[in-house]
């Protein structure tokens, strides 16, 4: 990520929405009322500020279209960005562009998604490592939908922490001398945990911006 935005998410001391144009990897920091960083302008900057709100009000992540442009949108929560890491990325995150134009024979691509969702397709070469099992990720979604986000973020930890010791046997067998990239649906939490724990480890990682989803937008 450009030094701009990485000097400039340290200042803030409300929230904001991290704005990443998929097609070329352009990014933009705003707070839903003005621009705070980032060199885009013009119809898409604004098409950028106006829908920052609705990430703003209640919701964490996701892709919008305009025009032949697909943008990712994640809200940075300025407080728990700041502690957890002491003025540096949670994780590094890798672009669709990027993603595509990289040797893979350097990389290990991990799908962090269900068995269940890996089956019906995922990203080319990508191993299954998944977060939660198909049991445990309908569950999760359940929860959310019938008792809100913060019982199924609860219980969601829950289910990490029973599950750590398989995933750190898994992540074992991984190659240390390679980059690994991790992806989920749309590129947030499960792939956001699976990234700390990897680096936990001791190994390089990227998060794929988008997900799966973005992916096949592609």
């Amino acid at each position: 990520m450009e030094e701009e935005i990485l000097a400039r998410l340290i200042t803030f001391r409300r929230d904001v929405v991290l704005a990443i144009v998929l097609n070329t990897g352009r990014k933009m920091i705003t707070d839903g009322s003005r621009i705070l960083a980032g060199k885009l302008s013009g119809d898409l900057a604004s098409f950028i500020l106006k829908s920052s709100r609705e990430f703003l009000e209640d919701k964490d992540f996701g892709v919008k279209s305009y025009r032949e442009y697909e943008i990712y949108f994640e809200r940075i929560d300025i407080k728990r960005y700041l502690k957890a890491i002491g003025s540096e990325l949670v994780e590094d995150v890798i672009t669709l562009e990027e993603f595509m134009n990289i040797d893979r024979d350097d990389v290990i691509v991990i799908d962090v998604r269900s068995p269940r969702e890996y089956k019906r397709g995922t990203i080319a070469g990508a191993i299954n490592m998944p977060l939660f099992l198909d049991e445990e990720h309908e569950i999760i979604g359940k929860t959310y939908k019938e008792k809100g986000k913060d019982k199924a973020i609860e219980l969601a930890v829950n289910i990490v922490e029973k599950n750590l010791k398989r995933i750190l046997e898994e992540i074992k067998k991984l190659d240390r001398g390679k980059t690994v990239v991790v992806f989920c649906a749309r590129g947030g939490l499960r792939s956001q945990i699976m990234a700390t724990i990897l680096k936990l480890a001791g190994y390089k990682v990227k998060r794929l911006i988008g997900g799966f989803k973005g992916y096949k937008l592609n």
